[in-house]
């Protein structure tokens, strides 16, 4: 709905007035200033000629003492003057800063920091979470800039679908195994939020009204997010939803919602392809949006490092591992970890105060997002962003949401309750307990890739030996109910809970194969150890792709775990069992020939049935499972008399020795041309 005149002609847009030019009144972007890529200062401002003495702040007085906010005349009575509340004793609303220059952002200083040498340290300065503000004011919010509140209320747009939003959410948490940000402070917000926007706000109502509805969004949202040390998880929602409701944790729920319709979630599946790649974009542009308004309005706190974290997650999907948008993303989310000082140990520190419940959600976001920076450093072959040397963050707890999100004594009780490494003791999978598992794994992967980078030498061996005899031990020390046996799939443990079991077990075996690649890196032997882990890890993917065959869209799933696992460690059986034909000299393999020969031929069966048409795999597909056919066919067959000339694997697969981990899909983007279902987002969810 468009803003009028005083004689009741449509409104132009702020640019097109200031210059006293003809507007098209077009939205959300007039013509003229499309033509001129002016879209962000293309703003329609209900009242722009209105004078008003009423600070921001009443607007927000208005709406707190309500869990709801009221729109249009079903709801209640407009404000007398119709218009936006705006200080006047505060710059001008096209400054571009919203927040005075003043502002000091709190954060994490370290023990080399310029403040160190004070007594108290950071706390001598400032309190973690807090904003210097010399003007006196509370909420440093001075001004509206027309291109912040137009894309806060873009973002609002999207609470029209809140109920489908509502649906995915709460669908995502009920499978997900590896859900960071405890489920109660999800699922309680979306409660609060239908209230508050009276559950039909955009059926009538006009965009003067959903700019008041940002205008309050954003002034909570500037507000420091200020958690006290006595506060407990069962109210903690209410800090960022209701009449206190901050835009961090809308972006949040986009992401998630995002995620939850890109794998089919609460019927997504019957939608047309092409909502199934709208929808997560849409919502992954939302929370892009929500970041900078954010960061805009307000400094570093809790709710903008789940915000960029989810955010990141969703920039996987839609843009994939090797995009640089994603790269970039997940920089920004060391960045911020380490502005927080989410990675210290504040037990040693002590100069953080926090309530528990907050501490073991940092925890938990911190070993995910660990795991997470190896898992994508590894990929791409780049430097990892947070390093276990910089870092004394404790693993997070093996506790329940529902003891996170509950009161301060039921807390207390469940940590009694466990273990002296923290684990539990109860016979539960619970969020954190795989979070604790894949990060353990991950530290060993971070020593992988800093030994990759010396060069071969007995001391580098010993260090690799080294790490191999220890990854082994804390595997080997994991609750026995987190470690995969194949007798699994027999049981009735949740899906979720079987393929989280099953891809723990693929990265510790990864790990074990790294190493002996690394260990025989140049000398173009295989021996047994190598042998046999790239036979376990082709083992239990066959494994995998049989409990896939009997359900539906297996190609899109286990395509994913072909390509990470099974390719590499294919290429190295068929590579010696080749050499072995060649040379006449004895396989150094513990297991039998046959049954090796027999597991290759079907993971060629499966390469060739995902490499149909349509795909950005067929093509690699096609390739590998020609070359893996004949030089299985020359095994079996030998010819001697005529060699195999063209059917080199490090010409088709491009296998470099001196980067052993992954060899080059030459661009092919592993998540980004998935279609994954549902229950596969637990191997994705890093």
């Amino acid at each position: 709905m468009h803003s009028r005149r005083r004689n009741g002609r449509l409104a132009s847009c702020e640019p097109c007035r200031k210059e006293k030019v003809k507007c098209d009144h077009a939205q959300p972007t007039c013509q003229r200033c499309y033509k001129r890529g002016l879209d962000d200062r293309c703003f329609y401002h209900p009242a722009p000629l209105t004078s008003t003495t009423r600070r921001l702040s009443d607007r927000h007085s208005q709406v707190q003492g309500s869990s709801s906010f009221s729109f249009g005349n079903r709801h209640g009575p407009r404000s007398s003057s119709g218009t936006l509340d705006v200080a006047t004793d505060q710059p001008s609303a096209i400054h571009p800063d919203l927040r005075s220059k003043d502002v000091l952002p709190a954060g994490y200083l370290g023990p080399t920091s310029f403040v160190s040498e004070f007594e108290g340290g950071v706390d001598l300065l400032f309190q973690q979470g807090e904003q210097v503000n010399p003007n006196g004011h509370e909420n440093p919010v001075v001004a509206t800039p027309p291109v912040l509140v137009k894309r806060t209320a873009h973002v609002l747009r999207c609470l029209q679908e809140l109920s489908s939003i509502k649906i995915l959410v709460r669908e995502y948490y009920s499978v997900s195994q590896t859900a960071v940000i405890p489920a109660p402070f999800i699922l309680n917000t979306l409660d609060e939020l239908e209230i508050t926007i009276n559950g039909g706000m955009f059926e009538t109502s006009s965009e003067e009204e959903l700019m008041r509805f940002g205008e309050f969004v954003m002034y909570n949202t500037s507000a420091s997010f200020k958690i006290q040390q006595e506060s407990d998880g069962f109210s903690f929602h209410k800090t960022f939803s209701g009449s206190s409701l901050r835009l961090e944790i809308i972006g949040v729920i986009c992401a998630l919602a995002g995620r939850a319709s890109y794998f089919g979630l609460a019927g997504s599946t019957a939608r047309l392809a092409e909502s199934r790649i709208n929808f997560p974009r849409k919502m992954s542009n939302l929370c892009d949006l929500a970041i900078q308004v954010c960061k805009s309005l307000t400094g570093l706190n809790d709710l903008t490092l789940w915000l960029v974290h989810e955010g990141l997650l969703l920039s996987k999907l839609v843009d994939g591992d090797s995009s640089s948008i994603t790269w970039n993303r997940l920089g920004e989310l060391a960045t911020n970890i380490f502005e927080v000082g989410a990675h210290r140990d504040t037990s040693i520190t002590g100069s953080i105060h926090l309530p528990s419940f907050i501490l073991e959600t940092r925890r938990r976001l911190f070993a995910a997002s660990y795991q997470l920076d190896k898992s994508i450093a590894t990929f791409l072959g780049r430097p990892p962003r947070i390093s276990w040397r910089h870092s004394d963050c404790p693993l997070p707890l093996d506790i329940s949401d529902g003891a996170l999100a509950g009161q301060s004594h039921t807390l207390e009780t469940v940590q009694r309750s466990l273990d002296a490494d923290g684990w539990s003791t109860e016979n539960v999978y619970q969020q954190t307990s795989w979070i604790r598992v894949r990060y353990i794994i991950s530290t060993f992967l971070e020593e992988i890739l800093e030994l990759s980078l010396q060069k071969p030498s007995p001391d580098r061996s010993d260090q690799l030996r080294s790490v191999s005899t220890r990854c082994h031990q804390a595997w080997g020390s994991l609750p026995e109910r987190l470690r995969y046996t194949p007798s699994c799939w027999e049981s009735d443990l949740p899906i979720g809970v079987k393929l989280m079991s099953i891809i723990s077990y693929l990265a510790y075996l990864y790990n074990d194969f790294s190493v002996q690649r690394l260990l025989h890196q140049g000398s173009g032997i295989s021996d047994a150890s190598l042998l046999d882990v790239s036979s376990e890890i082709l083992s239990t993917v066959l494994t995998l792709g049989r409990q896939w065959e009997r359900s539906v869209d297996m190609k899109g799933d286990f395509t994913w775990i072909a390509l990470v696992y099974g390719f590499s460690c294919a290429s190295v059986l068929i590579r010696a069992l080749q050499k072995q034909t060649r040379t006449g000299q004895p396989l150094l393999y513990s297991g039998s020939r046959s049954s090796l020969i027999r597991n290759l031929s079907v993971f060629i069966s499966h390469l060739e049935s995902m490499s149909g048409a349509g795909q950005s795999t067929s093509s690699l597909f096609t390739r590998a499972t020609s070359v893996f056919s004949a030089i299985i066919d020359d095994i079996l067959e030998p010819r001697p008399e005529a060699p195999i000339e063209n059917h080199s694997l490090d010409t088709i697969l491009e296998i470099n020795d001196e980067a052993p981990f992954l060899f080059d899909l030459q661009g092919i983007d592993l998540v980004e041309t998935q279609d994954f279902r549902a229950t596969f987002d637990s191997m994705l969810f890093y």
